[in-house]
């Protein structure tokens, strides 16, 4: 199915091809960064859209769906149970198809496990994760990292200040008009 052109598609077609230049062959993994409000979950899977409308094979997930259980989470990065996220998705992603992957492992709205589901892609394809703190524990997993920002959105100071997302990114992008993101460059914040 071909995509609709329009400026927010066109954007996320640089962006695809910007990252397909740097990362021609094998898994990718992309993340997208940033805080509710900011339209990073929408940003990824737009994103994927754009891989799979150019022919590349991309795969979603949400950090979301790898968090601990209500009563052991914490602040920031350590609500995440880091631990299955690399067990179940990113080990056996970089395995390059000689093991399953799963892309869910924790259902938040009912604090339990979700059930697995065991997924399987082929050498060459792309795997888009969002969530907030990705600059955290898991910053040097990325081969590409997306920073969302809206102009109205909350940032968290903790987060903000040990780490600063517009010079760790790979790229930086301001969605506070959702339908025309623009790239804003580090050296303008």
């Amino acid at each position: 199915m071909q995509l609709v052109s329009t400026p927010r598609v066109e954007f996320l077609r640089g962006l695809r091809d910007e990252i397909l230049n740097n990362y021609p062959r094998g898994r990718r993994i992309i993340g997208v960064d940033g805080f509710p409000g900011t339209g990073s979950h929408e940003v990824a899977d737009d994103l994927a859209a754009v891989f799979d409308d150019g022919g590349m094979p991309a795969f979603r997930a949400s950090m979301g769906d790898f968090l601990k259980p209500r009563a052991a989470r914490g602040r920031g990065d350590e609500a995440y149970d880091e631990t299955t996220f690399r067990r179940v998705l990113l080990d056996p992603w970089r395995l390059a198809g000689s093991t399953g992957f799963q892309t869910a492992a924790f259902d938040a709205a009912r604090d339990v496990p979700a059930l697995s589901e065991w997924k399987t892609a082929p050498a060459d394809a792309v795997l888009i994760v969002d969530g907030a703190y990705l600059l955290g524990s898991l910053k040097g997993i990325w081969h590409f990292l997306i920073y969302v920002d809206a102009q109205q959105a909350q940032a968290d100071e903790a987060y903000l200040a040990a780490e600063t997302p517009f010079f760790l990114a790979s790229a930086v992008i301001d969605t506070s008009t959702p339908e025309l993101p623009k790239r804003v460059l580090s050296d303008s914040c």
